[in-house]
């Protein structure tokens, strides 16, 4: 059926283009025969000889489109043989039109088989003009064919680019997600041999966390964006892991917006902020240590800030991060997904500590109306 309504409405817009172009050569027809005093020809026999030979050439208009998509005129490289069969299609398309154009004048009206009985005499008075101004409607009918097939294919580059764009920027951020799995996985498979021997329950404890994690990351693995509530899932995962590891040393403190949890952020974009708050403000210092992550809608943006009680950025810990994988993984994930429309800032606190603010434009799960 969608095949047919177009079929249909390509033909309405062939029949109304071509009786669009009749009526005006018909109007300038009368008006040049109305300037010369010409009482002969009135308004209805310059309707009857444009119309005619306009609709004629909507007919051949079909047969030149598909001579021209067969043998497109190309300039790069320069399709020669195509060119030249052009020329002798332009004789051909023209004389075809003139000889049947003047075969349905003369068989339609007796004034001009009064004039010419035969129709021979008929095509002698007037084949040679009509050939040439016919030789000139061809002419334009290729060049706008050429124009309307350069088009299409402009169109359908611009659509392939698009689709590879999108293609390789999903494969990028596939490949980017997928680093952040084996890198969290060392991370914690290294945690848990340091206490296989000395605390065998804590060890225990850490691989039955882990595994909650690994299921609850292979469920959404092909997702790009969740909420913001799902997202804090996986991070009490990976935070209760952490928290067998440091006992009370590790205090995890959570201020979520209530309307940002509907939110949707990038999967897998918190854990690696709060392990690099961990590996470098909790697991270096014996003394107990806290993490703050805050969540709020500001207008069209989502700010999420991890703060942590460490040192700060201090020269050794900036060399490690710009090295790191967790927090340059995170940024390139951004980069990829939002474009220059996100704020990712890493910055020493008043107070002490790292400031990690990421800020992206608010998105609202789909099927979620209770968000404001």
């Amino acid at each position: 059926m969608p095949t047919i309504k177009r079929t249909l409405r390509q033909a309405a817009l062939l029949f109304g283009g071509w009786t669009v172009v009749g009526l005006i050569f018909a109007a300038v027809s009368y008006g040049i025969a109305m300037s010369e005093s010409n009482s002969r020809f009135g308004l209805a026999e310059a309707l009857k000889l444009n119309l005619v030979q306009f609709y004629l050439w909507g007919i051949f208009s079909l047969l030149v489109f598909a001579f021209s998509r067969r043998f497109p005129v190309e300039f790069r490289p320069l399709r020669t043989r195509n060119l030249l069969l052009h020329f002798p299609a332009l004789l051909l398309f023209a004389g075809l039109h003139q000889a049947v154009h003047l075969l349905v004048r003369w068989s339609s009206s007796a004034r001009l088989r009064q004039q010419f009985p035969s129709l021979l005499d008929c095509y002698r008075a007037y084949f040679g003009l009509g050939f040439y101004i016919d030789l000139i409607v061809a002419s334009l009918i290729i060049i706008a064919v050429h124009a309307l097939l350069y088009y299409r294919r402009f169109r359908a580059s611009e659509l392939e680019q698009a689709s590879l764009k999108t293609q390789l920027a999903q494969a990028k951020l596939r490949a980017l997600k997928m680093q952040l799995h084996p890198h969290f996985l060392f991370n914690t498979l290294h945690s848990i041999s340091s206490l296989v021997l000395e605390d065998p329950p804590k060890a225990n404890s850490m691989i039955a966390r882990l595994g909650d994690f690994l299921r609850l990351t292979l469920e959404e693995s092909d997702q790009q964006l969740v909420t913001l509530k799902k997202e804090t899932e996986f991070l009490r995962c990976y935070l209760e892991i952490e928290q067998v590891r440091f006992g009370d040393r590790l205090t995890v403190e959570l201020d979520l917006e209530p309307a940002a949890l509907t939110a949707q952020v990038p999967h897998l974009i918190l854990q690696p902020v709060v392990e690099n708050a961990v590996q470098h403000a909790i697991a270096p210092r014996a003394s107990p240590g806290c993490i703050k992550i805050e969540a709020r809608r500001l207008n069209d943006q989502l700010r999420i800030e991890v703060r942590d009680s460490g040192p700060g950025i201090t020269e050794a810990r900036g060399i490690l991060e710009r090295r790191g994988l967790g927090l340059s993984n995170v940024r390139s994930r951004l980069e990829q997904l939002y474009g220059r429309d996100h704020r990712f800032e890493i910055t020493n606190g008043l107070e002490g500590g790292l400031i990690v603010v990421m800020q992206v434009p608010w998105r609202k799960e789909l099927d979620d109306d209770s968000a404001p």
